[in-house]
């Protein structure tokens, strides 16, 4: 988990050139399809949100283990796979998640409509392993589209591109797939299984009127970058508007081994970058970007779907994390696993409740805006919109020397009190002085206005 320290702060540094040069803008459809673009407006619409809600969740639930690793590890295939019998969320409320969604804070929210086991958390026509046939006949998707709609949150979707239930995925590992598939003689036929895949996409799209989609399993070395852009291509024609993340296609793949930070952006396809951020692994994604990426990241340390006895981020990490996130110019998409029944584990939601009361506060630096105008410094980032720019500081420093830009600077504030702040500047820094400021914390939030729109400091 990103925690705020100089060798954090210089791990960052030492990456953001590199990542700036890789990865100047995504590429849309690829170099097989150079052609297709999301249009700019829906990325920066998407980019604006700023703040969302990953959901891991399904029958899995009820065996209190990861969702789809522990098939067969863990749980009996199956006992797992009969979970979907006894799976009946009657405290599933989808206005009462919705409500919890804007008290915390939250623009958007990505369930798993379909994790690496294969099951729909909607009525699919194309599966009988679905919520119609679960203990509790509920669709999920569909009542939060239609909650989500009333209250103006953008609803996505997770969608695994391998599936260890459906006869046609190959390799058919963990367990091997389920019985609610006839598994024809020429099983495992992945040309069948890309149709599924597709049509599954398709009715989310469609059906659901889901505003982006996040893929995963690309890792998995049967699926290929043919199969990611032809896929990318046949539902970007359903929907110029619809975000489809860069795992639709391998290119995290090709970045090496734990290595989630995609290396190319003209080569493989997607419209935005997930930066996952595993659990137990302390792999750093909190690297500057300047095109559209989210991290994605566990409140609780130790799986992403319900767990009995979870390690959770306390609220100071978690504010601090999105902080770090949103200045390095990305998205913060922040992951819970309700519980079996449909509600969320109380330690959980009251770590939600503390970041939604801090962005109540401090939202006006964070939603609609981007990192910068100075890249992530010793101490410190970032955010700018219009004709201002946040700082967020952090180890109770005395003063804060920065690079002076070419637009002037006109006063500086702190954002709580509004009491104005000592500026020097000379012929190429300006130096805050802090050291009459009152502490809050360890997190100062200071206002900077500019004569113009702040421009990104020179490199």
């Amino acid at each position: 988990m990103a925690v705020c320290n100089n060798r954090l702060i210089i791990i960052m540094g030492l990456f953001c050139l590199y990542s700036i040069k890789i990865w100047s803008q995504l590429s849309g459809g690829g170099d097989l399809n150079p052609e297709l673009k999301v249009p700019q407006s829906a990325q920066e619409q998407w980019r604006d949100l700023k703040v969302g809600l990953s959901v891991h969740w399904g029958p899995s639930s009820l065996g209190g283990k990861e969702i789809s690793w522990s098939r067969h590890k863990k749980i009996p295939v199956a006992q797992y796979d009969a979970f979907y019998k006894d799976f009946a969320p009657t405290e599933f409320d989808a206005r009462e998640w919705v409500d919890l969604l804007k008290r915390w804070g939250m623009k958007y929210i990505s369930p798993t409509a379909k994790h690496h086991d294969g099951f729909a958390l909607w009525f699919s026509k194309w599966s009988r392993y679905d919520m119609e046939e679960a203990g509790l006949k509920l669709d999920i998707m569909q009542e939060l589209k239609q909650a989500c709609d009333e209250a103006g949150i953008v609803l996505g979707a997770y969608y695994s591109n391998i599936d260890w239930y459906h006869p046609d995925w190959t390799p058919n590992v963990f367990g091997g797939p389920g019985t609610l598939f006839e598994t024809l003689p020429d099983a495992p036929n992945m040309d069948r299984y890309l149709k599924y895949m597709y049509a599954q996409c398709a009715e989310l799209i469609e059906d659901y009127g889901v505003g982006f989609i996040q893929f995963d399993g690309e890792w998995d070395e049967t699926y290929t970058h043919q199969m990611g852009s032809k896929m990318y291509r046949d539902l970007r024609a359903l929907n110029e508007n619809v975000l489809l993340s860069t795992r639709i296609d391998i290119g995290r793949r090709m970045a090496g081994k734990d290595n989630h930070i995609d290396i190319d952006g003209s080569t493989y396809a997607g419209d935005f970058q997930d930066r996952e951020r595993l659990v137990n692994h302390g792999n750093n994604v909190t690297v500057w970007g300047d095109h559209a990426w989210q991290a994605w990241v566990t409140l609780d340390k130790k799986q992403w779907s319900f767990n009995k006895s979870p390690d959770l981020m306390t609220a100071q990490e978690l504010i601090l994390d999105l902080v770090q996130v949103v200045g390095n110019n990305g998205n913060y998409m922040i992951n819970l696993g309700p519980k079996p029944n449909g509600s969320f584990p109380k330690e959980q939601v009251v770590l939600m409740n503390a970041l939604g009361a801090w962005l109540d506060q401090y939202g006006g630096a964070i939603y609609g805006t981007r990192g910068g105008p100075y890249y992530p410094f010793q101490g410190g980032v970032s955010t700018r919109k219009g004709q201002k720019a946040w700082l967020f500081l952090w180890e109770g420093q005395e003063s804060i020397t920065l690079p002076k830009l070419s637009q002037p600077i006109l006063g500086v504030v702190d954002y709580k009190s509004r009491e104005p702040v000592t500026v020097t500047e000379n012929k190429t820094e300006i130096v805050i002085d802090l050291k009459a400021l009152k502490k809050e914390g360890t997190l100062q939030v200071l206002e900077l206005r500019y004569k113009g729109s702040p421009q990104m400091q020179a490199r």
